[in-house]
């Protein structure tokens, strides 16, 4: 799959089509959260990474944490049915073929076979900032919305504590 620069990526449709409110703001290109740090004028704090696994056979998990937070991959696991074992980091063809790039992932796709587990902290966030599935531009939006709109969601314990 080709992204267009000029298209319109797949998570502000599905918040167009729900009518919810958002915030596009555009920036060089990110990859990491260095660059997260380094290239966005929002605090961490304010921010959810969404981080992609292929999991069981034909199922891809979006895991939607807070920014500063670490992942518990057990309760990943835990959350979707499976195995730790059984999760792996998505490579970039399966973010190609959610219509998402590298350091744009976005807890919002149109794509079928989609698992989203949020942190049970992310809906009482209020306004966040999330990938755009593009990784040049970032949207702040409401966590009830992602969570109201994002495919197949589930809530769960899914962070650890810093070490």
């Amino acid at each position: 799959m080709t992204h267009s620069r000029d298209a319109v990526p797949t998570p502000m449709r599905i918040l167009d089509r729900a009518g919810a409110t958002y915030a596009v703001a555009t920036h060089r290109a990110i990859r990491t959260s260095d660059d997260v740090a380094a290239l966005l004028d929002f605090p961490v704090t304010r921010s959810v990474k969404t981080l992609a696994f292929q999991g069981p056979p034909d199922t891809v998990v979006l895991a939607v944490l807070p920014g500063p937070a670490r992942l518990d991959y057990r309760g990943l696991a835990e959350a979707v049915g499976t195995s730790r074992s059984r999760l792996r980091p998505a490579d970039p063809a399966v973010l190609d073929a959610l219509d998402m790039e590298p350091g744009g992932a976005s807890p919002l796709t149109d794509a079928d076979g989609v698992i989203t587990v949020f942190d049970v902290a992310v809906a009482g966030m209020g306004p966040v900032y999330c990938g755009s599935g593009r990784n040049d531009r970032t949207l702040q939006v409401d966590g009830r919305d992602l969570l109201r709109l994002a495919r197949n969601p589930r809530e769960a314990p899914i962070t650890r504590a810093a070490d």
